[in-house]
């Protein structure tokens, strides 16, 4: 899912604003010590595990005894628990923000800007961001802003 925005930046230019959801990390320098995640067959075996248990669960109280009474709450906290998680694994995804223009009618040079930031709302506060920035300053970038020039 990519969300784009054209911008005409204070000096004339348009710019093309726009991020895009990332499924899988990007590999930056400083994960290098941190390289010791469970990764996919971790999940697979947690999710296995998950399942495991939810059938268990349902086998129990389908085949027991009628005695059996599996209070509302206790599927509230279960179906709870199930949908926190995966939702917020999607929230946090990391997304990539792109800044880029073809150049100015006056010869001005192309200009790419990348960089990428962890979750919705943060994504979304930058691209806002790099939007007021564009309308008032003619460049994508701030002090402490992810995107940087790529050539």
């Amino acid at each position: 899912m990519a969300r784009i925005r054209i911008v005409r930046a204070a000096d004339g230019r348009q710019w093309m604003v726009r991020q895009k959801l990332e499924w899988i990390d990007p590999a930056t320098g400083e994960d290098f010590e941190h390289d010791m995640q469970g990764g996919r067959l971790a999940a697979i075996g947690i999710v296995s595990i998950m399942g495991l248990l939810w059938v268990a669960l349902l086998a129990w109280w389908f085949t027991g005894s009628q005695g059996v009474v599996v209070p509302i709450w206790v599927w509230l906290i279960l179906l709870a628990i199930f949908l926190f998680f995966p939702g917020r694994w999607v929230l946090r995804r990391p997304r990539t923000l792109v800044a880029e223009t073809p150049g100015g009618s006056d010869g001005s040079a192309p200009e790419r800007w990348v960089g990428w930031v962890r979750g919705t709302a943060a994504a979304r506060e930058e691209m806002m961001q790099t939007v007021r920035s564009l309308e008032t300053r003619a460049t994508p970038a701030y002090a402490d802003s992810p995107l940087q020039p790529v050539s």
